[in-house]
C-alpha cells in the first residue's frame, strides 16, 4: 500500500467517530510488537515483507538488541472499510510486556479506550497476561483477545485441528475466569459501598431500628467475557502474517451452507455445532447430533469451527512446510484465488511461500484493522463510561449507569465535544507520560526537518539522499582531525542555571514583592531559553485530548496529581505553560501540527518544569477537574547509589537525573541530605535501562554506581537466643548498646542501671532517663504471624483510619493554631496526601472501618502463644495507642492499665481521636506541657515541676521513641517488623538529679523529653535482642517456563540462590513445566542471565515482587551442642546467610562490623577490625 501522507492524516482527527486510540498489551515474548509490523505495513511505512523482522517501533538500540520492548510507543495509522469505504484513524500504542515496565503499560491504557490482548497459545495465560487484563479492567479498557503463534501447533507440536480447537477453548475459559475474578471483586466493593450507603439512609429515617432486609440486585456479566462467535477473539500468527474471527468463515460458506444470514452462522461458529452427515445444509448441537446417530457418532464427529475454520490452515501448512508438494501448493492457490508472485513460488524457504499465500488468503493487518473497528469504541463512545471514574474519583461500576453530567466541563469531556472558535469548550488534556528525545528528531529545528522530509520523500530519492550523506561523512571524515567535539566543551553543557524539574526560579528573594504569575512567566522564559539554545535532550509530553481543541501559542494550566483546586496548600502544583509545539506521535518520528482536536492522542512540548510525570492540562484550573492518577502494578524497590568517576561531571549528573526522573514514570531519584545521589528502579532490567540513558543521553558522562541497596526488615521469634558477640557500636553516638560476652554467655549492658536481671521476665526492661528523673519498665515481645501478616494486608486501610483521626485532632485544633502566627507557617507544610485521602473518603464507610479492623486483628491472636484472651481484649479496647514505624506499620505501643490510670486517660482505641480527662491541652498541641490553661502563661516554679509530670506528659516522647526504634533496628538499622512494645510503668523522680534547681526547672519541659525519647528507643533495642533476632528479606515470586531436559539445571540456579520451589505443575497438552519459585531480592542480581547461560536460552524467568518473608536463621548463630561442634568445628566454617546479609548493610552504613582479617598466613594471626 504507498505511504499514506499526514496531512491525511491531520484531516482524519476532525471526525471523531471515526478514530479508535488501542494499545497493544501482552506478556513478554507474545508477539506485539511483530503484530505492530504488520499493522505499519499497510500503511506502506515498512515493506510487508519485513513485517515481524525490522521491529519498527522498538525504537532504542538495546530494545533491537534484547529483542524486547521498553518503552511504550504511538503512531497513527489510516485504515479503509472495504464494505462501505469508511476511512478510520487507527491511534496505535506498543507497550511493553515486561514486568520491570509496566508503568509504560499503565499510561498506554490510560491514553486508549481499547486494547489488542495477545496471548501465546502454547504458554498460554501468564503473570503479565493476568496484569495487562488487571490494568485494562482499571482503566476501563474494552479489550479483544488475539490468540497468537497457532503456526507453532501445528509445525513444533503436531497437534490436529481438533486437539488444537480444544486446547484454545480452555485457554478462553482461563482467560476469561481471569475477568471473572476481576468482576467478582469489583461486585463485592459496590455491595458494601452500598450496603454501607442503605445503612446511612436508615439510621437518618428510622433512628437505631434494626434494618430491614437488603438485596444487591443481579447484573448481566455477559459482556465481559471473550467469546468467538461475538467477534472479539482473533486466532492467527502474526509472525507469518495471518489472523481471521469467525464471521469471515461464517460469510464464506453461509451461501454454502443453504443459511440466509452470515450472523446466524457465525453464533454457530463455536461451540458443540456439527454439519448434518447427510443433510449437510442443516447444522445440529451436541443433542441433536446424538438424538438422530447415537452418542458414538458425537465422538467421532468435527465441531464446526475445525471443519470450517482449522482443517483449511492445517492443510496449507501441511503442503507448505511440513510436506511440502509443489503439485498441492498450486492446487490451494488456486482453490484460495491467491495471487502470489513468481518469485515468492520459486523460493526454496518454505516459509517464503506460506507467508505469501497466508497474507494474501488472510490478511492479519485487515483481520486486526476491522476487529478494532467493529469491536472497540471511539472517544464519543467510551468517554462517558471512562471518565466519571477519573473526574469524580469514584468506583468503576458507578459509571456503568451514565450519569448525567453535572457541568459544562464534564458535559464537554462526556461529549468529547473539540468547539470551535465562535463556541469554544473547556479544555482538558492528561499527559500519560514524559518522554525525552534528541534535539535533532524533532521537525522544529532545522535539523529535524530531514526527519520530517522523509515522510513525503520516495524510495529512490531517500537512497540518493542517503548516497549523498555517507560521501559527506567520508569526506569530513578524511579531512578533519580526531578529538573531542567543540560541541562537548562549550560552556552551555556545564552551565545550570535553572533545573528543568524545579519550579521555584532562582534569586526570588532579591524581588519578593513579585506575583506568582510573573514569576511563572520569568521560570517559563528560561526553560524556553534552555531548551531552544543549550539541551541535547527535549522533554516531550505524550497526552490525550478529552475536550477542546489544543493549539500552539495555548497558554494553559498544568494540574499535577496532588493539585486540589479546593485546597489552597497544594497551589505549588499548580503550574501555567505555554504550548510551544504539537506533534503527531509517529514512532520514531514527529509530524509536527498546529492545533489537534478532542479524541486524538498527541505529543506537546512546552510542559517541561511544569509537569513531573504525569499531569491533567487545563484552560481553567479552578472549573475543570484534576483527573485521577495513573494505576501502576509495580513499584520501585531496587536502589543503587551513584557519582560521576570525574568529579567535575557532578552538575551534569545533576541534570541528567533530573531528566531521567521526568522522563521515566517508574523511576525515583533521591538526594540524600549527605549529597549522594540514590536511583531506585523497577528491577534489574529497568536499572540497566537507566544507567545506559544517564551515561549516553542525559549526564553524557562516565558514572560509579554501587552495588545494588537492597531493602530488609528485622523481628524476633520466641527461640532461644544465641551467646556471642551480639553487636559493637550502635547509633549515632558511638555507645555500646549490647554486648554479650562470648565466653560466659552472660548479657553485660554498657549501661548497668539497663541490666536485665535473672528475675526479669524474657524481652522486659528496667530503664531511666541520663539524669534519673524518669524510670520505664518496657516489655518487647513478637505479635503472632498472622496479627504481622494482617497488618500488613491492611496497610492502607489502617492508613485511611489513622489519616481519619489525625484530622479531626488538627481540626479541633485549628482555632488555637490560627492565633499564632509562627504556626501559619508550620500548617502549609502538612502532608497533602493525608489530607487528599482523608477528605475524598466517606466518613460513612470510614467509621466502621476502624472497628472492623480492631475486631479482625483481635481475632488474629487466638490460641497464639504468650498472648492470653482477657488480655488481648484490653489491649484491642483500651491499651493499643498506635502503629509503628510511621503510625501504620506492623507494630504496636500497648500501655499498661497501671500507665493509663496514671495518665488520667478514658478508654479510647488507637483509632479514635483522643481526649483526655482533666486539666491541660490535648498532647498531640503541647505533648511537654501541663497544668491549667490559667497557669499556661505563667513561668513554671521548681514545686510544680516537681509534681505537675505525670505520664501524659512523656506520651509524645514515648511515642517518638518507639517510632524512632521501629524505623531502625539494632541489627542493621532497618524497619523493623511484628513486634509489640508494652509500657508497663513510668515513675518520676525529681528528686533524683543532682542539678541545680534553675537547671531542673529549665530541663524538665525541654531536655527530660529528649532523654525519654533516647531511654525508650535503647530500651527497646536491648529488649528486642534478648529474643532471637530475624532478618526479612524482600523476596520475589519467580515463574519459569521450561522444558523437562532442563529442569535440573533450573532447580540448581534456584538453589545456589538461597531460593525455594513454590509449585512445579506441568502444562496440559504441552512438554512445558510452569515453575513458581521464591528468591531474595538480593540474590537476583545475575539471575535471569544465569538462567538462561545454563539452559541454553530454554528457560526465561519473570520476576516479580512479592512482599518480605523471614530467614529463620539466626545472625548471631554460633555451634554450641556436641552435634554441632562436631559436624561444623569451633570456627563454623559453614557460613550463616543471616550474618553475612546483616554484616553488607552494616557495612553500607558505616557501623561496627565484626570481621577478622588475616595479616600473614604463616602466623595466622588475627586482627579485630
Amino acid at each position: 500500500m504507498p505511504i499514506v501522507p499526514p496531512s491525511k492524516l491531520a484531516q482524519l482527527q476532525c471526525n471523531t467517530r471515526n478514530i479508535r486510540n488501542v494499545c497493544v498489551l501482552a506478556h513478554v515474548d507474545h508477539g506485539k510488537t511483530t503484530l505492530s509490523d504488520a499493522l505499519l505495513a499497510t500503511n506502506g511505512i515498512i515493506s510487508s515483507k519485513l513485517a515481524g523482522k525490522i521491529r519498527y517501533l522498538d525504537s532504542r538500540e538495546d530494545e533491537q538488541q534484547r529483542g524486547i520492548t521498553m518503552e511504550s510507543s504511538g503512531i497513527s495509522l489510516y485504515h479503509k472499510q472495504t464494505e462501505n469505504d469508511t476511512e478510520y484513524l487507527i491511534n496505535l500504542i506498543d507497550s511493553p510486556g515486561h514486568v520491570d515496565f509496566s508503568s509504560e503499560v499503565a499510561s498506554a491504557a490510560r491514553l486508549s479506550d481499547g486494547a489488542l490482548v495477545l496471548v501465546d497459545v502454547l504458554e498460554g495465560v501468564c503473570t503479565q497476561t493476568v496484569s495487562v487484563l488487571h490494568q485494562a479492567w482499571v482503566e476501563n479498557v474494552r479489550p479483544v483477545l488475539f490468540l497468537n503463534k497457532l503456526d507453532r501447533m501445528i509445525v513444533e507440536w503436531r497437534m490436529t485441528p481438533s486437539e488444537a480447537y480444544t486446547h484454545m477453548q480452555q485457554l478462553i475459559e482461563q482467560v476469561n475466569a481471569v475477568l471473572a475474578g476481576f468482576w467478582e471483586g469489583d461486585r463485592l466493593a459496590e455491595d458494601s459501598r452500598m450496603l454501607d450507603e442503605a445503612k446511612e439512609r436508615w439510621r437518618e429515617t428510622h433512628g437505631d431500628a434494626p434494618m430491614s432486609e437488603w438485596y444487591l440486585e443481579e447484573k448481566d456479566d455477559s459482556h465481559i467475557y471473550f467469546s468467538p462467535e461475538q467477534g472479539n477473539v482473533l486466532f492467527g500468527s502474526a509472525i507469518d502474517g495471518w489472523a481471521f474471527r469467525v464471521n469471515h468463515f461464517a460469510q464464506i460458506f453461509a451461501e454454502k451452507l443453504g443459511i440466509p444470514s452470515p450472523s446466524k452462522l457465525q453464533a454457530l461458529m463455536w461451540g458443540d455445532y456439527y454439519i448434518d452427515p447427510k443433510n449437510k445444509h442443516r447444522v445440529l448441537n451436541g443433542k441433536q447430533l446424538a438424538k438422530l446417530y447415537g452418542a458414538a457418532r458425537v465422538a467421532t464427529s468435527v465441531p464446526l469451527f475445525v471443519q470450517l475454520c482449522l482443517n483449511p490452515v492445517w492443510q496449507v501448512y501441511e503442503n507448505a512446510v511440513i510436506n511440502v508438494d509443489q503439485e498441492k501448493i498450486d492446487k490451494v492457490i488456486g482453490a484460495l484465488n491467491v495471487k502470489v508472485h513468481p518469485r515468492d513460488r520459486r523460493s526454496k524457504d518454505s516459509r517464503v511461500v506460506l507467508t505469501a499465500i497466508m497474507q494474501g488468503w488472510l490478511s492479519l493487518a485487515q483481520a486486526c484493522m476491522s476487529a478494532i473497528v467493529e469491536q472497540l469504541p471511539s472517544p464519543v463512545d467510551a468517554q462517558p463510561l471512562r471518565l466519571p471514574p477519573l473526574v469524580h474519583k469514584s468506583p468503576k461500576s458507578a459509571a456503568e449507569s451514565r450519569p448525567p453530567p453535572k457541568n459544562d466541563v464534564e458535559k464537554a469531556l462526556y461529549e468529547c465535544a473539540s468547539g470551535s472558535s465562535d463556541a469554544p469548550v473547556p479544555l482538558v488534556a492528561y499527559i500519560g507520560k514524559v518522554v525525552s528525545v534528541p534535539r535533532a528528531s524533532l521537525p522544529d529545528f532545522s535539523s529535524g526537518k530531514v526527519q520530517a522530509d522523509r515522510v513525503t520523500m520516495s524510495a529512490e530519492e531517500m537512497r540518493a539522499k542517503g548516497r549523498d550523506a555517507v560521501r559527506r561523512e567520508l569526506a569530513l571524515s578524511r579531512d578533519t582531525p580526531t578529538g573531542t567535539p567543540l560541541s562537548v566543551l562549550s560552556p552551555s553543557d556545564t552551565a545550570s542555571p535553572l533545573s528543568s524539574g524545579i519550579s521555584t526560579p532562582l534569586h526570588v528573594e532579591a524581588a519578593p514583592e513579585a506575583s506568582i504569575d510573573s514569576l511563572t512567566e520569568a521560570v517559563d522564559k528560561q526553560l524556553v531559553l534552555k531548551e531552544s539554545e543549550s539541551e541535547d535532550e527535549i522533554l516531550i509530553g505524550f497526552g490525550r485530548l478529552y475536550s477542546g481543541t489544543i493549539s500552539v501559542g495555548d497558554t494553559l494550566w498544568a494540574m499535577q496529581p496532588k493539585y486540589n483546586a479546593k485546597d489552597a496548600k497544594t497551589l505549588p502544583f499548580l503550574k501555567q505553560t505555554t504550548v510551544q509545539s504539537l506533534y503527531m506521535m509517529m514512532g520514531r518520528e514527529f509530524v509536527q501540527l498546529q492545533s489537534v482536536p478532542a479524541g486524538n492522542v498527541f505529543g506537546i512540548r512546552g510542559i517541561a518544569g511544569a509537569i513531573l510525570k504525569s499531569g491533567t492540562l487545563a484552560s481553567d484550573a479552578q472549573i475543570c477537574p484534576n483527573l485521577a492518577a495513573i494505576h501502576t502494578e509495580t513499584f520501585p524497590i531496587v536502589r543503587v547509589a551513584i557519582e560521576p568517576i570525574n568529579p567535575q561531571d557532578m552538575d551534569k549528573l545533576a541534570r541528567g537525573l533530573e531528566l531521567l526522573n521526568q522522563a521515566d514514570a517508574c523511576v525515583q531519584v533521591v538526594s540524600q541530605t549527605t549529597g549522594e545521589h540514590v536511583l531506585v528502579t523497577a528491577g534489574e532490567l529497568h536499572l540497566e535501562r537507566c544507567l545506559k540513558d544517564l551515561r549516553e543521553r542525559f549526564a553524557q558522562c562516565e558514572i560509579h554506581v554501587s552495588e545494588p541497596i537492597v531493602p530488609f526488615r528485622e523481628g524476633i521469634v520466641r527461640q532461644s537466643a544465641q551467646p556471642g558477640v551480639v553487636l559493637g557500636e550502635v547509633g549515632s553516638s558511638g555507645r555500646l548498646l549490647a554486648i554479650i560476652s562470648k565466653a560466659s554467655g552472660k548479657s553485660v549492658d554498657a549501661d548497668d542501671s539497663r541490666a536485665k536481671p535473672e528475675d526479669l521476665p524474657r524481652g522486659e526492661i528496667h530503664t531511666a532517663t541520663a539524669n534519673g528523673q524518669v524510670t520505664l519498665s518496657i516489655l518487647v515481645e513478637p505479635l503472632p504471624e498472622k496479627t504481622i501478616k494482617f497488618m500488613t494486608r491492611h496497610a492502607r486501610d489502617i492508613k485511611r483510619v489513622v489519616n481519619l483521626a489525625s484530622s479531626q485532632r488538627r481540626h479541633r485544633l485549628n482555632a488555637a493554631a490560627e492565633a499564632l502566627d509562627e504556626m501559619d507557617v508550620i500548617a502549609g507544610s502538612v502532608d497533602v496526601d493525608s489530607d487528599d485521602e482523608a477528605k475524598t473518603t466517606k466518613p460513612s464507610r470510614l467509621s466502621e472501618l476502624g472497628p472492623w479492623l480492631s475486631t479482625r486483628m483481635q481475632e488474629t491472636f487466638n490460641k497464639a502463644k504468650g498472648w492470653e484472651p482477657l488480655r488481648v481484649e484490653r489491649i484491642m479496647n483500651d491499651g493499643l495507642r498506635v502503629l509503628g514505624p510511621r503510625q501504620v506499620g506492623p507494630n504496636m505501643l500497648i500501655y499498661s492499665t497501671q500507665v493509663l490510670e496514671q495518665s488520667g486517660r478514658t478508654s479510647s482505641s488507637w483509632y479514635k481521636q483522643r481526649e483526655h480527662n482533666g486539666r491541660g491541652a490535648s498532647s498531640a498541641a503541647t505533648p511537654y506541657l501541663s497544668g491549667d490553661e490559667s497557669d499556661s502563661e505563667d513561668t513554671p516554679t521548681l514545686e510544680s515541676v516537681r509534681t505537675a509530670h505525670t505520664a501524659r506528659d512523656f506520651e509524645e516522647s514515648i511515642n517518638t521513641g518507639f517510632q524512632l526504634a521501629m524505623q531502625s533496628g539494632p541489627l542493621c538499622f532497618e524497619p523493623v517488623v511484628g513486634v509489640a512494645v508494652t509500657i508497663k510503668n513510668i515513675v518520676f523522680n525529681p528528686e533524683a538529679s543532682t542539678s541545680s534547681d534553675a537547671t531542673r526547672s529549665a530541663s524538665s519541659a525541654s531536655s527530660l523529653s529528649g532523654q525519654v525519647i533516647t531511654a525508650v528507643r535503647d530500651a527497646i533495642w536491648t529488649g528486642l535482642l534478648h529474643w532471637s533476632p530475624r532478618l526479612h528479606l524482600a523476596m520475589y515470586t519467580c515463574d519459569i517456563q521450561a522444558t523437562s531436559e532442563v529442569l535440573g539445571k533450573v532447580y540448581g540456579v534456584i538453589n545456589r540462590r538461597h531460593g525455594r520451589i513454590l509449585s512445579e505443575e506441568m502444562r496440559e497438552g504441552t512438554p512445558y513445566f510452569i515453575i513458581k519459585a521464591s528468591i531474595p531480592i538480593v540474590e537476583s542480581f545475575g539471575f535471569a542471565d544465569e538462567i538462561r547461560k545454563r539452559s541454553s536460552g530454554a528457560a526465561v524467568p519473570l520476576l516479580i515482587f512479592r512482599g518480605f518473608e523471614s530467614l529463620n536463621v539466626d545472625p548471631f548463630w554460633v555451634p554450641t551442642t556436641e552435634e554441632e561442634l562436631e559436624d561444623l568445628g569451633e570456627k563454623a566454617d559453614k557460613d550463616n546467610v543471616a550474618k553475612k546479609y546483616m554484616d553488607g548493610v552494616r557495612k553500607r552504613k558505616g557501623l561496627f562490623v565484626e570481621r577478622k582479617i588475616v595479616e600473614h598466613a604463616e602466623k595466622q594471626r588475627t586482627l579485630k577490625k
